[in-house]
């Protein structure tokens, strides 16, 4: 009762210690503390709660055979790929006198020997990539077939346009 009646008057948090303080036992005290430590519990609890609802959203894994999971096996899948293709026109361009640079004012054309040449070492490395057991001949068949339906050239066309969309131009070695 003590208790109760301490915080009856309005003499603000002075008097309700005060009074308190003067009651017999300590049981007051201790329930103003268990009272306000768990005002300051509940406060912490509201806060936490509030920035769990405002966090950003994390994204969640795509569903298997998703879109978003099909473009990212694209991407997991042709890297490499691409990536031995684009070694290969390097290395096929150095050795045919050419180079790249990142400076556009000194893009030239590939004549057509020299693409002729190029291609075939690009198609050569796709190949292998794609069917690494294939025997030598069976290699050449496939190359010269390639060759005279252009698919060839249609593949070096298509390294140089994406490379040229990065910033790489085809230039002659100084």
């Amino acid at each position: 009762m003590a208790v109760i009646r301490c915080l009856a008057p309005a003499d603000g948090l002075q008097g309700v210690m005060a009074c308190l303080r003067e009651s017999e036992s300590l049981a007051g005290i201790v329930a103003v503390v268990l009272l306000t430590g768990g005002w300051l519990a509940l406060q912490y609890l509201a806060e936490a709660r509030r920035d769990r609802r405002f966090r950003e959203v994390k994204p969640a894994l795509p569903a298997f055979g998703s879109g978003q999971h099909a473009d990212a096996m694209y991407t997991f899948a042709n890297r490499e790929y691409y990536q031995v293709m684009l070694a290969e026109m390097e290395k096929a361009l150095f050795a045919a006198g050419y180079e790249l640079t990142r400076d556009e004012s000194l893009r030239m054309t590939l004549p057509d020997t020299d693409r002729r040449v190029i291609s075939r070492q690009i198609f050569r490395a796709r190949q292998g990539y794609t069917s690494p057991s294939l025997s030598e001949q069976a290699m050449n068949d496939c190359e010269d077939a390639a060759t005279k339906e252009g698919y060839t050239g249609m593949w070096l066309s298509v390294l140089i346009r994406g490379s040229e969309r990065q910033g790489w131009y085809i230039t002659r070695s100084q």
